[in-house]
């Protein structure tokens, strides 16, 4: 069939043994009408024959406790509100209530109209709301999954895998990856709707898209579990929607969690599957290589990391000179500071691996162009983890001055930066420079860094919040062949 062979149905098809929807209303809504009703939940519990407990999780909407005809019977017996073979209106569409629940005009009773007005009274002068506000969203319902998808429809998924992914860059961490989750589900509810093959297709690869970053994210905050669940998704999503440069991107950053958690042999048999794709682009392999070139290093097989720098370095060439034909996404992963601070990283680890001051001058000259070329205000996270790096790298030398100076060009990012790695980062350099504080210049830094750390606006964890205010990370000043180019932004 072709893309243009007309709708086809729904894209996946149910999973077996899930229970078949008993009707079209789910635990939170009937747990509206019980509570619009005035009835206790125990009543319905009796004439239901059910526990008090189940029917409290069935409006909680938990797992594996489904809306089934005989609770619905008990609910309708007990509200007098008909919930078969109609619809209720103020819990999610429009057709009539009973019992003077029918905002329709003229519709709703006398007692139902003057309690909400006390309320949005009591409300608008500070009083209280009268329920926690988070059973109250519950109590929305599900989410409305329109009949027919077109592609206005996934051009709205698209939008927000780009916001999801501006964010991340900027400022990673737990906000973003939950923010990434929250549209996941319902883009994945999407699915189920009727749509055309080509329309099918973008929407795969936008919720790959979106869970690629949310997977991402999550892994930023240390959240292991729900990033090899979400890379999974992505993964998923990257075959049906047939996008063999999202598949081998969402490769290699499993193979980059995998070394980062200490299984380089995992990561390269990983970034393998995506390597052997010739049809990848450049810029997809750039990040492939520069992926293993990290784990050639934490599998002490040097001549491979040198080898792969190398190649993400020719690869760069292929994706930004002129006979390059990357396009959309693909090319703002191919920028010069990318392959700076993707190569920079590996060759920073090759260096600590072999203490060669050759190898510790090219992961320098690398990591301190990405800081000069990445911008704060869409980058504020990359720029940090180089400044980080580059301090650890000139503390490995000797080098405390220039330490000193990096480490608080790393700790300006701190406030907008909500980054477990970069925290990470930056504890190991306290530990490090603790165990030379008879040197001058780092006599003040472990302190610097435990206010950072322990201060309103740094990351004490994984996905705490920061200050999201302007700040200016600025690069230490050049003194001597030993230090980096001066160079500060303001952060839009």
């Amino acid at each position: 069939m072709s893309a243009h062979d007309g709708p086809v149905g729904p894209v996946p098809a149910p999973r077996s043994g899930q229970w078949p929807p008993a009707s079209e209303y789910d635990g939170p809504t009937l747990r509206s009408v019980r509570e619009s009703a005035a009835v206790p939940l125990r009543r319905v519990a009796r004439l239901a024959g059910m526990s008090h407990g189940h029917l409290s999780k069935v409006e909680r909407g938990e797992h594996g406790r489904p809306v089934t005809p005989a609770i619905l019977a008990a609910y309708e017996k007990a509200t007098g509100v008909r919930l078969t073979g109609a619809k209720v209106v103020g819990f999610g569409d429009g057709s009539a209530a009973s019992g003077g629940a029918d905002w329709r005009r003229g519709r709703l009773s006398d007692a139902r109209r003057r309690g909400y007005n006390a309320t949005v009274a009591a409300v608008a002068v500070g009083g209280p709301v009268g329920e926690p506000i988070g059973r109250m969203i519950d109590a929305l319902g599900r989410t409305t999954v329109p009949h027919k998808l077109t592609g206005a429809d996934v051009a709205q998924v698209e939008h927000v895998a780009r916001l999801a992914t501006r964010e991340d860059l900027r400022s990673g961490g737990g906000l973003t990856s939950q923010l990434a989750r929250t549209v996941l589900r319902w883009a994945v509810g999407l699915t189920t709707a009727t749509m055309t093959a080509d329309v099918a297709r973008r929407l795969h690869a936008a919720i790959g898209h979106l869970a690629h970053r949310a997977a991402w994210a999550a892994f930023d905050a240390e959240a292991h579990d729900a990033a090899r669940n979400l890379f999974t998704v992505a993964l998923d999503a990257a075959i049906q929607a047939r996008d063999r440069n999202l598949r081998a991107h969402v490769l290699a950053d499993v193979g980059a969690q995998h070394n980062f958690l200490g299984y380089p042999d995992d990561c390269l048999e990983i970034v393998g599957l995506a390597e052997g794709d010739q049809r990848v682009g450049p810029a997809v392999r750039m990040a492939i290589y520069a992926v293993k070139a990290r784990a050639h290093v934490a599998a002490a097989d040097l001549p491979a990391a040198r080898q792969h720098i190398r190649l993400a370095e020719e690869s760069f060439a292929a994706a930004t000179g002129p006979a390059a034909t990357d396009t959309g996404w693909l090319t703002t992963i191919s920028t010069a500071a990318h392959l700076y601070a993707r190569t920079g990283h590996a060759a920073a680890a090759l260096a600590r691996h072999t203490g060669d001051d050759a190898d510790r001058e090219d992961a320098r000259q690398r990591l301190t162009q990405a800081v000069a070329a990445f911008d704060p205000a869409t980058h504020h996270r990359a720029l940090a983890l180089c400044a980080a790096r580059l301090a650890y790298l000139c503390l490995g030398a000797g080098e405390y001055g220039p330490a000193a100076e990096w480490t608080e060009c790393a700790l300006q990012a701190l406030p907008q930066v909500r980054s477990a790695r970069l925290a990470r980062q930056i504890r190991g350099i306290r530990t490090a420079a603790a165990a030379r504080a008879d040197q001058p210049a780092l006599g003040d830094l472990a302190a610097a860094i435990d206010a950072a750390l322990g201060g309103a606006g740094a990351p004490a964890g994984p996905g705490r919040p920061g200050d999201a205010g302007a700040t200016t990370v600025t690069a230490p000043p050049r003194s001597g062949d030993d230090r980096p180019a001066a160079r500060g932004r303001p952060d839009a």
